[in-house]
């Protein structure tokens, strides 16, 4: 049982939108992954009935809603923006839906549903209040919780702490774990953002350009991406991507040549090495690591982390990812290391993973 998409196809104006997709999401929170753009909230629409495929068919719990108009479908939607009704109460935005619901539950039953739902959301104290007089945290805790009002047997969730600051996206995060913890229907949530993906350690399918790359627990996409893109999906800050070349038993990065063997390279071949910004270090640790020279265009510091952000001689583009405060000057140079066992590689052309690292990933 659960949602399943069989070969969806969007096409508008000559563009393949969605492309092919196949997919199941099991009960509980399943995670859709990928930049902007990736066709994540045009999927999502598709299976809310908002949008009508090209080509391919929808079931849910067995049943083909492929036809199903939105209104009859079993489902809740949550939006990126705030979208609450302005003039309703937050006891009446939350209701809503249980008003016009087709099971017409009487007035003590909407109440004590809301009650328990504005309990649930840390919606209590608020709920003769009107929207505009809440914080941006608490407005998307009323649309979560109107979504929820009705029991649906599917619930959408796009993007829905994007526009959120960083405390109060990683406090609802939590909150919504421990709602759909024990879910029986199927949960689908959207993020741009790989640390949400990997926080919530689920069924996780990562996109790009309207198709799926990957699917699996986010932490093996993590460990074992089938393409770039798919790490790309995974890491944040962005994994590091660098034009390579085989020559004997060595592997070029930047203006450097550095000991390295796989048996998926061949002498001369052309292709493109991944390092995680977090495996990259100041000091070297063994007479075994790599290392590079940058020149350092900005030393970002953020609390705990700084990232240093350079480009090597060859023009490319990396960043560091450093434990601690590490101010540096813009314009001077920094040599980094790190292990070769730690390196990804992709196929400069189709994207597809060559190697992944040989050690533990983390």
């Amino acid at each position: 049982m659960g949602l399943e998409l069989n070969n969806i196809t969007l096409i508008e104006g000559g563009e393949n939108w969605i492309s092919e997709v196949t997919v199941n999401f099991g009960a509980g929170i399943n995670v859709l992954v990928g930049p902007n753009l990736a066709g994540k909230t045009t999927l999502m629409r598709i299976i809310a009935g908002l949008t009508k495929p090209t080509s391919g068919t929808i079931t849910l719990n067995g049943q083909d809603i492929t036809e199903t108009t939105v209104r009859d479908r079993s489902v809740s939607f949550v939006y990126q923006q705030f979208i609450n009704y302005p003039a309703f109460s937050v006891f009446d935005n939350i209701a809503s839906p249980l008003k016009v619901s087709s099971e017409k539950p009487t007035k003590d039953q909407i109440a004590s549903r809301v009650e328990e739902l504005a309990e649930l959301l840390g919606l209590t104290p608020f709920l003769k209040r009107k929207p505009s007089e809440l914080s941006g945290g608490q407005q998307q805790r009323v649309a979560i919780a109107r979504a929820l009002a009705r029991k649906s047997d599917l619930v959408l969730l796009d993007e829905p702490l994007a526009n959120l600051d960083y405390k109060l996206r990683e406090q609802l995060r939590e909150e919504l774990q421990d709602i759909f913890s024990t879910a029986d229907n199927v949960v689908v949530y959207s993020t741009a953002e790989p640390s949400e993906a990997l926080d919530f350690a689920t069924t996780t399918v990562a996109m790009f350009q309207g198709r799926v790359e990957q699917t699996g627990p986010a932490l093996e996409l993590y460990r074992n991406p089938s393409k770039v893109t798919v790490a790309e999906a995974l890491s944040d800050p962005p994994i590091n991507l660098v034009a390579s070349t085989v020559s004997g038993g060595s592997v070029s990065f930047g203006a450097n040549s550095i000991a390295f063997k796989d048996a998926a390279l061949r002498d001369g071949q052309s292709f493109t090495l991944g390092l995680q910004p977090h495996r990259i270090h100041l000091t070297r640790s063994s007479a075994s690591e790599a290392e590079f020279t940058g020149v350092v265009q900005l030393a970002e510091v953020t609390g705990s982390i700084t990232y240093v952000h350079l480009t090597l001689s060859t023009g490319e583009y990396m960043v560091i990812e450093l434990d601690g405060a590490h101010p540096m000057e813009p314009d001077s140079s920094v040599t980094g290391y790190f292990s070769p066992s730690e390196l990804y590689g992709f196929d400069s052309e189709s994207g597809a993973t060559l190697f992944v690292p040989k050690v533990s990933v983390k």
